[in-house]
């Protein structure tokens, strides 16, 4: 049981340590690290799926109704 402890506490420290060295050398997750804010694309794909259906009114306008 003792063992198990110490492998999993061991686990623990082994990832711990690997995230720390990940931060170091991903510029990102850096604490000290500027925050680039998320691109907001909303608007563009509200206007392109609106042009969508607007091209397919069209579309479905042009055939003749059977």
């Amino acid at each position: 049981m003792a063992r198990s402890r110490d492998n999993t506490r061991f686990n623990r420290y082994l990832a711990k340590n690997h995230r720390q060295a990940l931060r170091g050398i991903v510029p990102s997750q850096r604490q000290d690290a500027v925050h680039v804010p998320a691109v907001d694309d909303s608007d563009r794909l509200m206007q392109r799926a609106i042009s969508l259906d607007q091209t397919l009114d069209l579309f479905l306008e042009e055939e003749p109704a059977e």
